[in-house]
């Protein structure tokens, strides 16, 4: 029988940032909030889960709860990406730094950042990167 370890308790699996299960409380300047504190996670994952438009404020919103030096952890669909380079230069201007990346998967590509501080760009400043085309459905 299946016994869950003891830090099991002290380290509850939330909802990842982007997903729609999780409908984050928006504050009165529509930044998206989800219901933890600054600097509290050490790991977020966005898998299949950055289909808003607003891939920014997720990415955001991952900074805020990340602890320094913590980890986002991104798994995409391929076709969804341009231009995979513009889209890690965003990432990165958002106080991330690629960790690793892996391209190899005809339908998937992951991604590993790392905190490295506060975004460093404005809220108004233009991140062409964070557009990704729309997951096409193909019939089998």
């Amino acid at each position: 029988m299946f016994e869950e370890p003891e830090w099991a308790e002290e380290a509850p699996v939330v909802a990842d940032l982007g997903s729609v299960a999780l409908r984050p409380r928006t504050t009165a300047d529509s930044q998206i909030k989800v219901p933890l504190e600054d600097e509290s996670v050490d790991v977020a994952v966005f898998c299949l889960s950055l289909m808003g438009t607003n891939i920014r404020d997720f990415i955001e919103e991952a900074n805020r709860v990340l602890k320094p030096g913590g980890l986002l952890k991104v798994a995409e669909v391929s076709s969804r990406f341009e231009d995979v380079r513009t889209f890690l230069g965003a990432v990165t201007k958002l106080g991330f730094e690629v960790i690793s990346k892996d391209l190899t998967n005809s339908h998937f590509f992951l991604f590993d950042f790392q905190k490295t501080g506060p975004p460093r760009v404005g809220p108004k400043a233009q991140l062409s990167g964070l557009k990704l085309q729309p997951c096409l459905y193909k019939r089998r």
